[in-house]
């Protein structure tokens, strides 16, 4: 029997607009999966999130105004932070940014980032800083072999596979499926460009194919298994309760790449099948100065 979300209080989730992590390394930014190859022990990181909500839904609460909340630990050595930030407002809606800053010495492997909004709920002391909105936990890893997913370079010739530089492979059956054991991509070394980026001197526009690649195929997948379980409106629930799964994955990559929330980019690509791929071509700049 699935288990079923119960949030006892008022929630705005779904008029709430999260951005992407914002990391910088020594003052220097990064992308989230670039940081395992930009930090040290001597490092200082900074992580950064905004949040904005509409007028009207922060106004109907009357009970108080909401505060961003940004919470940042790591499991293995027990570290963690946190910051609030009031919320601003301008004609039609209300922002807030807040930021945590990590030394590298006192982390390993991987962080956690979990951000929240919260406001007070009636007279009880216990309920001021009621959630109302939550943005799914993001995982962040500072170990190059915990980034992506499970790869292997073979020879497609040698296999009787189809020839093409790449290959994922989705075997996931539901979107809660963990991802790690849902994927695999499969890397056919009998091309030259391919070898380059197996052994870490890849050029930009193989990155950029394999990254579009990946992409489509996460979206496609999170499109096919929501038809199946209930449509998108189930989506969102999914990746809350399962972080690791395969509809969590493939949140991450809207996220980074689209700027969009995962239930966003399927409404739009049933929609608008073009305008999600011309958000995928724009967001890993395919083929920009060639």
């Amino acid at each position: 029997m699935s288990s079923i979300r119960l949030f006892p209080y008022p929630r705005i989730d779904n008029a709430v607009e999260w951005s992407r992590t914002s990391i910088m390394s020594n003052g220097q930014p990064v992308a989230v999966d670039g940081l395992a190859d930009r930090w040290d022990a001597d490092s200082v990181l900074s992580f950064t999130v905004s949040v904005s909500v509409p007028n009207s839904k922060i106004e109907s609460l009357n009970d108080g105004g909401p505060v961003l909340n940004l919470s940042i630990g790591c499991k293995e050595t027990g570290e963690s932070t946190y910051s609030r930030a009031q919320f601003s407002k301008d004609s039609s809606k209300a922002y807030a940014t807040a930021t945590v800053i990590l030394n590298g010495s006192a982390v390993a492997e991987q962080l956690e980032l979990r951000a929240t909004v919260t406001a007070p709920f009636g007279n009880s002391a216990w309920l001021s800083r009621r959630i109302i909105a939550s943005r799914p936990v993001e995982k962040i890893n500072l170990d190059s072999h915990l980034v992506g997913f499970p790869t292997s370079a073979v020879s497609f010739k040698a296999n009787n596979l189809a020839p093409a530089p790449w290959v994922v492979r989705i075997n996931a059956v539901s979107l809660s499926d963990p991802c790690a054991n849902s994927i695999r991509l499969l890397l056919n070394e009998d091309y030259p460009r391919v070898v380059e980026l197996i052994e870490g001197r890849a050029r930009p526009y193989v990155e950029e194919a394999l990254q579009v690649t990946i992409i489509r195929s996460l979206l496609s997948t999170a499109q096919r298994l929501s038809s199946i379980e209930g449509g998108i409106s189930v989506v969102a629930d999914v990746i809350a309760e399962y972080p690791d799964s395969i509809a969590a994955a493939a949140e991450k990559s809207c996220r980074d790449y689209l700027n969009k929330s995962l239930p966003a980019a399927l409404t739009l690509l049933e929609r608008e099948p073009e305008t999600v791929e011309h958000l995928i071509t724009s967001a890993v700049g395919f083929l920009k100065g060639r």
